[in-house]
């Protein structure tokens, strides 16, 4: 169950990180995709973003 309930509450935190950068616009979404890639590529190819 915890493990369970720590999944939600990291992808909820996920969430929540992508949506402030959205609000901040373009550059911030650019930063954020290439720290992405950068520091989690397995995951930036299962997004997709390389």
């Amino acid at each position: 169950m915890r493990k369970v309930r720590s999944q939600f509450v990291q992808a909820d935190k996920a969430r929540n990180l992508i949506d402030m950068v959205r609000r901040k616009g373009r550059a911030a979404s650019s930063v954020l995709i290439s720290t992405l890639c950068e520091v989690d590529p397995v995951l930036s190819r299962e997004l997709r973003l390389i």
